[in-house]
């Protein structure tokens, strides 16, 4: 579980809140613990139990209410980990999983990192809807990003978009 959860948090970076590793974290944990046959279903806390693994074991920081990866091949090692097929669904289902569970008065703060999964995992996108949703996302994200005069990474969510 630990080392599921490790391969997940490479996904998004080499550091990530406890607020956003809850809003997929749990619903990836669940799935998984599922898939293996596990009787139990994971509670927040058994998350982080897993998490406070990899801190005993230094490959992960916490700070505040922040996990960090100790170093950046640890990041590398655990994202190395994810078969090529996988990734993309991986960064498609997270990216979902966050824009789906943040509440509505949250959307902007985690608006770029949900639509950069979802765009890391694009390949793996079949339906139109989900398209459409994806455009229409990267949008959102484009106009935020020109209000804070990022514009190259505007321009990136408007590129992706089209």
């Amino acid at each position: 579980k630990t080392q599921h959860a490790l391969k997940l948090m490479s996904c998004i970076g080499s550091s990530c809140s406890e607020s956003t590793l809850l809003l997929f974290l749990e619903e990836e944990m669940v799935t998984y613990i599922k898939e293996k046959k596990v009787v139990n279903r994971a509670r927040r806390n058994d998350l982080f139990l897993c998490l406070c693994v990899a801190v005993d074991e230094g490959l992960i920081r916490k700070e505040g209410t922040n996990y960090e990866f100790a170093h950046d091949q640890v990041q590398h090692a655990a994202y190395s980990l994810i078969t090529e097929d996988e990734k993309y669904s991986w960064h498609l289902q997270i990216g979902c999983s966050i824009w789906n569970n943040v509440p509505q008065k949250d959307e902007d703060k985690v608006i770029f990192i949900a639509v950069d999964q979802m765009n890391y995992g694009m390949a793996s996108i079949e339906s139109e809807h989900q398209k459409m949703l994806l455009a229409k996302l990267n949008l959102r994200a484009g106009v935020k990003a020109m209000s804070l005069s990022t514009f190259s990474s505007c321009a990136s969510y408007f590129s992706n978009g089209i």
